[in-house]
């Protein structure tokens, strides 16, 4: 369990869900894929914040299959990063928000 919500939120949803659970060698996999990615956001000063890394943690502790984790890796953007930052340019400008 973490301290973010939308994160058990998330969890929730995935429980309940009828999926494969990846195996050893593909959880692996998956976690070689995510650090090389996340050193390679590092060389370019971008840094995963504690709840995005809580979600991505969550995913890989659940052993979610690639396409399902893919699906609410972009739901998650949309929802917890995109959607924020439109509202708050917007604010800004002021105009309406839109997502």
């Amino acid at each position: 369990m973490t301290t973010f919500p939308a994160i058990e939120a998330y969890r929730a949803e995935l429980q309940a869900k009828d999926y494969r659970r990846l195996d050893d060698a593909a959880l692996a996999e998956v976690r070689r894929r995510y650090a090389a990615s996340r050193h390679s956001s590092a060389i370019e000063g971008i840094h995963p914040s504690p709840e995005q890394e809580a979600f991505f943690d969550m995913l890989h502790d659940m052993r979610v299959p690639q396409d399902l984790a893919n699906e609410y890796s972009d739901r998650f953007l949309q929802e917890r990063i995109v959607g924020p930052a439109l509202a708050r340019q917007a604010k800004r400008e002021g105009m309406p928000a839109r997502a």
